[in-house]
């Protein structure tokens, strides 16, 4: 699918040096390049704008490098309050886009397919507050998509108040459905919510390492079918040597 007929909107891929499970991950090699790096080029497979929203901490300085360096546009802003960080990325760019796809930076399979299905998805829907494959978890963890109308974002980020709210983005939207309408997509091929597909530690990334080491080997640009493929012959379990 192209982007091409939704060309108004915009990846945000919120990325940062300091997580405390496994510091600075996204620096860390995948493939021949590092994880930031290679999630970029994922996204960028779309051919819609990618941004990467980091934080202003001088830890930080070099995700933002990187950033660029891969040919994604980079905002900086304010560590905790994400979703602050969010919205003020969106008041940056040269053209305010009408939905935003959020995308964190330790999912190294996310899929231009499936984010462009969230996508049409939205447009399909009448271009709801959020379409989100998390309300109804079906997908890989890690490879889950929300698309949230950009005018939503921007007020979430005006009203809402809680701390957890302002560090996870979306929790406003979701706990005010009779406000923000919300449409939920689910996997096409079935439940793979018991695969994991996200770093997160260091046994996620020394398990995610060998998995794209394998999928490479079939298909350079592999792409959603080939990992649920490698899902079901390992049992979804990937953080493990039985994935390996």
């Amino acid at each position: 699918m192209s982007a091409d007929a939704h060309s108004g909107g915009a990846i945000i891929l919120q990325a940062r040096a300091g997580s405390t499970r496994l510091p600075a991950k996204v620096l860390r090699p995948f493939g021949d390049v590092t994880l930031l790096e290679h999630i970029v080029a994922r996204l960028r497979a779309t051919e819609l704008p990618v941004w990467v929203a980091t934080s202003t901490l001088h830890g930080d300085d070099p995700v933002a490098e990187l950033a660029g360096q891969a040919g994604a546009d980079v905002f900086r802003g304010d560590e905790a309050d994400v979703l602050g960080r969010f919205a003020a990325c969106v008041e940056a760019m040269p053209h305010r886009p009408d939905h935003i796809v959020r995308i964190c930076a330790d999912r190294p399979f996310v899929s231009p397919d499936v984010i462009l299905d969230h996508v049409a998805a939205w447009v399909e829907a009448g271009r709801p507050a959020i379409v989100s494959s998390s309300i109804e978890p079906s997908f890989p963890i890690g490879l889950e998509v929300e698309v949230v109308a950009t005018d939503a974002l921007i007020t979430a980020a005006a009203e809402a108040r809680d701390p957890y709210e302002r560090e996870h983005v979306t929790p406003y939207l979701y706990r005010h459905p009779d406000v923000f309408a919300q449409v939920s997509l689910t996997c096409p091929y079935g439940n793979y919510a018991h695969v994991r597909a996200v770093v997160d530690t260091f046994a996620d990334y020394d398990a995610l390492v060998r998995v794209n080491e394998r999928l490479e080997r079939v298909r350079a640009d592999h792409g959603f079918e080939e990992l649920l493929t490698l899902a079901t012959v390992d049992l979804g379990t990937f953080p493990s040597e039985a994935a390996v």
